[in-house]
């Protein structure tokens, strides 16, 4: 059965940051950029990656290189590897799509982009997390 959506559904009524709210200071999809979102009263669009052993990660790009100056392709590399790369120099990292849904922990909607994978698994891997998620997304 399909559902229509109403006016009043969070989609339509919430301003949505792109990739958190991002700037210099916090780069996109970093934690530091979804709490901006969340203080600033914006639901989150965020990205999701799945690394060469399957971890779910939260990165726009196929490439690291304009964010974190790596000429690799994530899906191509580990989470360990991932997990040392700093986005624009600063101290945090790339974070897991698991960190981040504890991050937020419902505070905001979240709009969640699955991006191309070169190995089956990014959706079951992303409804498995979501089915003990509790907010809105």
């Amino acid at each position: 059965m399909k559902k229509r959506l109403n006016d009043n559904y969070w989609l339509f009524n919430i301003p949505i940051a792109h990739r958190g709210l991002f700037d210099n200071e916090h780069p996109e999809n970093t934690l530091p950029a979804y709490e901006d979102a969340i203080q600033n009263g914006y639901a989150i669009e965020l990205d999701v990656q799945m690394s060469s052993d399957g971890v779910l990660v939260c990165y726009h790009d196929d490439n690291l290189n304009r964010v974190c100056g790596i000429d690799k392709d994530i899906r191509d590399i580990t989470y360990e590897e991932i997990k040392t790369l700093r986005p624009n120099g600063k101290e945090y990292g790339v974070s897991t799509f698991k960190e981040v849904l504890d991050y937020i922990d419902g505070r905001t909607p979240l709009c969640i982009e699955l991006k191309t994978q070169k190995q089956p698994g990014l959706e079951e891997k992303t409804i498995e997390l979501l089915r003990q998620y509790k907010g809105e997304y």
